[in-house]
């Protein structure tokens, strides 16, 4: 009990002292202290949003050297949605992904892909197509993006906010055209474009159990069951410290999802305070993000933890909440928040990860998608794998090297001809 008096002391302190420099705008911005985030642990990948034309921001080199340390994973805020991407019928636009994607691969981030078939931000053109026009436009556009950034983004939206508050579906052009079968149809394509990617369900208010959430979770269960690829679950996790949040509930959601067989994925979190905030307000928002993210690591399906953005001085929030503002780790003049030192300290929970040998995706399983990753890592098209400690899991030998003895190896396992990777005997 004594040591965690001394701790919760410590980050009271770094909350009330970042609290008290929340609105002073120093020369230069405070850099935080203790490890940068995502060296915390090494476990779930620490990911942040990126406005598109991040590189050319009137401050982008502050923007980049506060956030390139933080984090190991990146999703474009914009640049790949479909009305971004293809703005007319198989004209594509590339010039905004090709630069995150390349800025991450030299940075040795991991992208996350953002979004395939969404209700919004589609161009016109796709909304009126006949059912079949659409999903030959749906196939084309998943073929073409797919197969440009194949093998180098690690997971995709493929789908996001397909149902209502109340759990029905929504009333999108996508339903309405080809009806709920435009969801597994994206999901079977996306597979097809790119077997080594993770393919999650994303949307908002999923937190928690009731309607919304009941209505993913049966969708996801049924796929299971059919054999509809999906991989993954999203919770956006868009929160506001004028709701209370059930955290229990929280956790038993997961564990329900994680019960299928799917990764877990916080996608786009920040938690709204006010234009103005008090001392009071910033140590509650830090209350809530360490609480949500002390229940994902506590969970081992969760494989990403996501802020969508990292500082208040490009947010989406002012702008679509009136009155709401202030909802991300790093204040407007890039200090570090009480939030920034309360995820800090939820990181730090996480348990020790554990070698499973041939699981390369972590998914709880050896299976073809393992043996594709294999084969795509001596290809050259990727450079790790997506699991905790992979490249310990793909040495299969315990040569100290991953190569194609591995791959003999793997594929023997896949056949039934071994029931051990000799790796496990030594």
């Amino acid at each position: 009990m004594r040591g965690k008096r001394i701790k919760s002391l410590s980050v009271a302190l770094a909350v009330c002292m970042t609290a008290l420099t929340f609105f002073s705008a120093p020369a230069d911005a405070a850099t935080p202290t203790g490890k940068r985030l995502k060296d915390v642990q090494s476990r779930v990948l620490i990911g942040t949003e990126f406005p598109s034309g991040f590189s050319t921001l009137s401050d982008s080199a502050q923007f980049l050297s506060t956030a390139t340390p933080e984090f190991n994973l990146v999703t474009a805020e914009n640049c790949m949605k479909w009305d971004a991407l293809e703005p007319s019928q198989n004209n594509f636009n590339w010039n905004e992904a090709d630069k995150l994607v390349n800025w991450a691969k030299a940075n040795n981030y991991q992208i996350h892909g953002h979004t395939f078939v969404w209700h919004s931000q589609a161009p016109g053109w796709i909304q009126n197509l006949s059912a079949s026009a659409m999903e030959s436009a749906m196939n084309n556009h998943i073929d073409k993006v797919m197969g440009r950034y194949k093998g180098q983004i690690l997971v995709w939206d493929v789908a996001n906010e397909v149902f209502e508050e109340n759990g029905s579906y929504r009333n999108s052009f996508w339903y309405r055209t080809m009806g709920k079968s435009f969801i597994e149809k994206a999901f079977i394509r996306a597979r097809a474009a790119d077997p080594s990617a993770k393919l999650i369900y994303n949307d908002y208010n999923l937190e928690y159990t009731g309607p919304k959430s009941d209505a993913a979770y049966n969708m996801l269960k049924d796929f299971k069951n059919r054999g509809i690829p999906v991989d993954g679950i999203g919770f956006q996790m868009h929160l506001d410290i004028q709701y209370a949040i059930d955290y229990d509930d929280f956790a038993r959601n997961m564990q329900r999802f994680a019960d299928l067989g799917l990764e877990i994925y916080v996608t786009e979190m920040d938690v709204r305070i006010s234009s103005n905030p008090s001392s009071a307000e910033l140590e509650k928002q830090a209350s809530y993000y360490k609480n949500i993210i002390e229940k994902c690591m506590a969970q081992p399906a969760v494989k990403a933890i996501q802020v969508w953005g990292f500082t208040d001085k490009y947010s989406w929030v002012p702008q679509t909440f009136p009155g709401r503002d202030n909802a991300l780790i790093f204040d407007r003049n890039y200090n570090p928040k009480p939030a920034y030192y309360a995820f800090q300290a939820a990181l730090a929970t996480s348990p020790t990860p554990t070698v499973v040998y041939g699981d390369l995706d972590a998914s709880g399983s050896v299976d073809a998608l393992d043996y594709s990753l294999i084969k795509q890592y001596l290809l050259g098209n990727i450079t790790k794998f997506p699991a905790e400690n992979g490249m310990i899991a793909a040495d299969l030998d315990a040569s100290g090297t991953v190569d194609s003895l591995d791959f003999a190896i793997m594929k023997q396992y896949l056949l039934g001809i071994i029931s051990k990777f000799p790796a496990e005997t030594k």
